[in-house]
C-alpha cells in the first residue's frame, strides 16, 4: 500500500459495489478502495454525514448515477476533503415534480414484492443500449445487484426524488472531474452531461460510444481507463489539503 488518497466508489439505485468490480481490481493498485452502499438512512442529507464519519480525512469521490447525486452532497457538505470527483451517468438538476410520483409507485411496487416486474417493465428498458439490452450477462448481474438491495430502494427513491438542483455548486468545483456517460444513456442524456461540463472549471468530458446509462459494466475497460487517468490527473496542492472538515 502507498500513500496514495483513498478512492470512494458510491453504486446507484438497486446497485452495490457490483457496479464497479470491473474497475476495482485496477483502481485499487496502491490505494485503499472503499465502496460503501446508498439508502441506509431517510434523507440524503443524513446518509452522506453518516458515511463522512467512517470515511477518511481525505478521499477521491466517484459516483455512478444515484452516488453521483450524492457525490454532489458531499462536494457540499465536505469540499475540503474531497481530492477529486468523478460524476457517471448522473446529472446536477433537482428531479421534475412530474418524475416524483411514478418513481414513489415503483418504489411501492417493489416494497409489495413487485420487484422483478418494476425491473422488467419499468427499469431495465432504459438501463441498457440496444445492442447491451440483449445480453442476459449484464440482466443477470443488475437483477442479482437489484435484489440484494431491494430494502434499501424507498430511501433511495427518496434521495432522488427530494435532492437539490446542484447546478448553483457546480462553479465552485474546484477539484479536477471526470464526466463520463454512454452515449445512449436515456436517463441521464448528452445535453445534462455538457451542461455540467460547461459548468466545472477542471471538467472532462469522456462520451462512451455504444453504451447506455449502465456504462460501468456495458464497457468496463474503457471505463477504467478512463478512472485510471482521473486519478493520475494532477490536483492543486493548496490549503484544502491540510484542512480537512
Amino acid at each position: 500500500m502507498t500513500n496514495a488518497t483513498p478512492l470512494v466508489l458510491l453504486p446507484g439505485t438497486l446497485c452495490d459495489e457490483r457496479v464497479w468490480r470491473a474497475q476495482i481490481e485496477a483502481l485499487s493498485a496502491g490505494r485503499e478502495v472503499i465502496a460503501p452502499v446508498l439508502g441506509e438512512k431517510p434523507t440524503l442529507a443524513e446518509e452522506v454525514a453518516s458515511l463522512l464519519e467512517t470515511l477518511p480525512p481525505r478521499f477521491s469521490l466517484a459516483g455512478f448515477s444515484l452516488g453521483g447525486i450524492a457525490a454532489f452532497e458531499f462536494y457540499r457538505q465536505a469540499p475540503r476533503r474531497i481530492e477529486r470527483l468523478a460524476l457517471i451517468a448522473t446529472n446536477a438538476r433537482a428531479d421534475s415534480e412530474a418524475n416524483r410520483a411514478p418513481r414513489r409507485q415503483l418504489a411501492a411496487r417493489a416494497a409489495a414484492g413487485e420487484l422483478d416486474r418494476v425491473l422488467r417493465d419499468a427499469l431495465l428498458p432504459n438501463y441498457l443500449s440496444p445492442a447491451c439490452a440483449r445480453s442476459d450477462v449484464l440482466l443477470r448481474e443488475i437483477g442479482a445487484m437489484a435484489h440484494a438491495g431491494a430494502a434499501r430502494f424507498a430511501h433511495q427513491v427518496d434521495y432522488a426524488c427530494e435532492r437539490p438542483d446542484s447546478r448553483p455548486l457546480l462553479p465552485s468545483i474546484d477539484v479536477p472531474v471526470l464526466i463520463l456517460c454512454g452515449e445512449d444513456d436515456r436517463l441521464s442524456p448528452l445535453e445534462l452531461q455538457g451542461e455540467m461540463a460547461d459548468a466545472i472549471a477542471d471538467a472532462t468530458l469522456q462520451v462512451v460510444p455504444g453504451c447506455g446509462h449502465f456504462v460501468l459494466l456495458e464497457a468496463p475497460a474503457v471505463c477504467r481507463s478512463a478512472l485510471m487517468r482521473w486519478l493520475d490527473a494532477e490536483t492543486k496542492l493548496d490549503s484544502k489539503s491540510g484542512d480537512a472538515q
